[in-house]
């Protein structure tokens, strides 16, 4: 009995410490104050406070502005609490030298179309992650890399919800990935990205809003049927519901530039909320 219980007692030992490191990776070292790193880049991370560290949670992969960082977005109040109050894990990668290599802009220091699948692969090993519920934002050219993951890995995602930044030029004629679920907010007096884009030092062309997201409309096979609503500071919104696989396209313009209405994120959650798929 004594050479019996002791591979027993060794095996229920291995199994505490199995359990016990699979609680740590949920609870890793990196996140909010040190990045968690991967083989391709970078990020930070911050669960909703009072998560119970075992429920499954929705994501959104938040891509900074040029020259910013993943602790810029950790910095912007309006967003981490609206993230915050709605349950949200909130993912901020880093971009190599504070920028994304969007097709079409000056960087192209990194394939951040591959950065962003493997993105999605480390965060699902260390959190558990509501595929439902796996979004994507971001600002200015994070929020072009917005557009640009939509346009190539769509699929992985089930909506994106980008801020002053489209495509750049030249625009897309076709995306691989299937149709997309998006909703756009845009300053009709944005200087940095405007509406009709802008070239950079003669070189580099930004594209057009209005005409990119006419391409997602035909991408999606929306039909003509949209509906319109409006807000504080002339925001104005024009919605396609009827869309190919129950997609869903909103596009949102504000008198304002290059950021984002007042109370934008808590109505943009609670959007894409309302476009989940029903579990089955």
């Amino acid at each position: 009995m004594r050479w019996i219980r002791k591979p027993l007692a060794a095996m229920c030992l291995a199994l505490i410490a199995q359990h016990a490191a699979t609680a740590d990776d949920r609870a890793q070292p990196c996140g909010t104050e040190e990045p968690c790193h991967i083989a391709s880049g970078s990020y930070y991370a911050k669960p909703p406070s009072g998560w119970d560290g075992e429920s499954t949670l929705p994501v959104v992969i938040y891509f900074h502005g040029y020259k910013q960082s993943g602790r810029t977005v950790l910095g912007m109040k309006a967003l981490m609490r609206a993230a915050d109050e709605s349950g949200i894990l909130v993912v901020a990668p880093n971009g190599t030298e504070g920028r994304w290599s969007v097709r079409g802009a000056p960087s192209t220091l990194r394939d951040d179309i591959a950065f962003a699948r493997d993105l999605v692969h480390d965060i699902s090993t260390k959190w558990p992650v509501d595929l439902k519920r796996l979004w994507v934002s971001g600002f200015s050219l994070g929020g072009s890399m917005a557009w640009d993951v939509a346009c190539l890995s769509g699929d992985l995602f089930t909506g994106f919800m980008p801020v002053s930044g489209a495509f750049w030029r030249p625009h897309p004629t076709d995306c691989p990935s299937g149709p997309v679920t998006m909703l756009h907010v845009h300053g009709r007096g944005d200087k940095v990205v405007p509406l009709e884009g802008r070239t950079i030092r003669d070189r580099w062309r930004q594209g057009n809003v209005l005409e990119g997201f006419e391409f997602w409309r035909a991408h999606d096979r929306c039909s003509d049927d949209e509906v319109e609503s409006t807000g504080d500071r002339g925001l104005h919104c024009r919605e396609w519901r009827s869309c190919s696989g129950g997609k869903r396209l909103t596009l949102c313009l504000y008198d304002g530039g290059h950021a984002a209405p007042n109370d934008w994120y808590p109505k943009a959650f609670r959007w894409l909320q309302e476009t989940v798929p029903p579990r089955g």
